[in-house]
């Protein structure tokens, strides 16, 4: 392969290596977020409070009450 072919190479390898990367880091973090909102939503319906579980899952107490008002439960 000429150097020239070879730098082309090179390239399309690390395009592919830095797409592959970004992607696995957008689907792990949307993931993530789906089983923490899960976990919050069960802990919810058990009957934790909106502090344990923004404690215990690393969320804010914020982003808790969303979704306790999602699920229209009382506050």
């Amino acid at each position: 392969m000429t150097k020239v072919g070879q730098l082309f190479e090179d390239e399309k390898i690390r395009a592919v290596k830095e797409a592959t990367e970004r992607v696995t880091k957008e689907v792990t973090q949307k993931v993530t977020g789906e089983v923490t909102e899960k976990a919050a939503e069960k802990a919810l319906k058990q009957g934790f409070s909106v502090e344990s579980i923004a404690e215990i899952l690393s969320m804010t107490e914020e982003e808790v009450l969303e979704i306790q008002e999602k699920l229209s439960m009382p506050v």
